[in-house]
């Protein structure tokens, strides 16, 4: 399930990428499709694109918080901590000063 995520995530990220660049009005990926005069009308691509890139962000953001509570779920511990666990490093005691 992880890589799942993991792989729509990736792949939102491209795409947000690929929707902002498209929304220069000189320059920028827009002038590759006719300059956003094409077919989404006399207003040319800027609400679709606005739109597309808003939904593309909130699944950025759920996608985002969706691998954080999966990694939350193995504790992932240091190369020390585990020396310490094993018993072959004695803790540091802590002191306060």
């Amino acid at each position: 399930m992880h890589a799942f995520v993991f792989t729509i995530h990736i792949l939102v990220a491209i795409f947000i990428i690929l929707a902002i660049l498209m929304q220069q009005r000189e320059g920028g990926l827009s002038t590759v499709f006719g300059g956003g005069q094409s077919i989404f009308g006399g207003r040319g691509a800027a609400p679709f694109l606005t739109k597309t890139t808003i939904v593309l962000f909130i699944l950025f953001l759920l996608t985002s918080f969706s691998l954080t509570l999966m990694s939350g779920k193995t504790k992932p511990r240091s190369a020390i901590e585990r020396a310490v666990k094993k018993g072959e490093v004695a803790p540091i005691p802590y002191e306060e000063e």
